[in-house]
């Protein structure tokens, strides 16, 4: 007892300090949250980052590969009477990373099929229906030992068994470029799309005007940020198997993960009102 009140003090000065630290640690971390939040540009209740990244991230901590969790969206999805995708969403090259800048315990990889899936989620929010391809190309490949430029032959293979399933009216083959162009419009950084286009077969002006279509849109909803629509001469890209199919490249390898997210919102919005002008003709 003589020691209690001797170090009294000193001790009550220790248990309110530790108290403090403790505050202090839990507010970083709510702190730490909203940043990343307002990095994906995403609204809290609702939106992208409560449905999708939050289960990606508690489950990536499991070792629960992504494939895993997109087929248990996907037959989330099928068990819907309702469910009529009308929209294909695949990357082909689906290791395509983006810039990394938020470092954190979510283990969230920047990528094309993160950014498929925040495509998904803003078609959702017009009541279009979409589906994600849950294959790995790369698997496939590693699978039949094929190389990395044999990823088309698997996405392709991935179309011809989805095609028996689904009447889709647009097919994006989503991509990251190597080069990182950024629009910056009313205080916002939008990553800038381009449609490429191969021409190496004969209805390729099919594609061609469905990307040009889009790309109309997309300079009316945000002008600036498309760099237009490649041809290329010597490729195909599979689209000599659907006239539907239109590869888009969002962003570079240098564009963040907001800047994505901000053209993914444009190209969204530029599909919605294409399929609108559709139904109308």
């Amino acid at each position: 007892m003589n020691f209690y009140y001797r170090y009294r003090e000193s001790i009550i000065k220790i248990i309110v300090l530790l108290f403090i630290l403790i505050i202090i640690y839990l507010v970083l971390l709510v702190m730490k949250s909203d940043l990343f939040i307002e990095y994906l540009n995403i609204e809290l209740e609702k939106r992208f980052y409560n449905s999708f990244v939050i289960s990606y991230a508690s489950l990536n901590k499991n070792n629960i590969t992504i494939d895993e969790i997109d087929t248990t969206i996907k037959d989330e999805e099928n068990t819907s009477d309702e469910y009529n995708p009308i929209i294909y969403i695949y990357n082909t090259h689906e290791t395509e990373k983006y810039k990394s800048e938020f470092k954190s315990d979510y283990s969230i990889t920047p990528d094309v099929k993160l950014a498929s899936y925040i495509l998904k989620d803003y078609l959702n929010d017009y009541k279009i229906d979409s589906y994600i391809e849950t294959k790995s190309t790369i698997d496939y490949v590693k699978k039949n030992n094929l190389s990395y430029s044999d990823t088309y032959n698997a996405s392709r293979k991935y179309l011809k068994e989805i095609m028996k399933k689904y009447d889709f009216k647009i097919l994006i083959d989503l991509h990251r470029d190597s080069i990182s162009k950024t629009l910056t419009k009313d205080n916002k950084k939008y990553a800038k799309i381009m449609f490429v286009i191969g021409t190496n077969h004969n209805n390729y002006k099919n594609n061609l005007k469905l990307a040009e279509s889009l790309n109309k849109y997309i300079e009316k909803n945000c002008k600036g940020i498309s760099r237009g629509v490649l041809k290329k001469p010597n490729s195909k890209f599979n689209q000599d198997f659907n006239n539907n199919i239109i590869l888009i490249e969002v962003g570079g390898v240098d564009n963040t993960l907001e800047e994505i997210n901000n053209s993914i919102y444009i190209l969204a919005k530029s599909i919605n009102d294409y399929i609108k002008e559709e139904k109308n003709d």
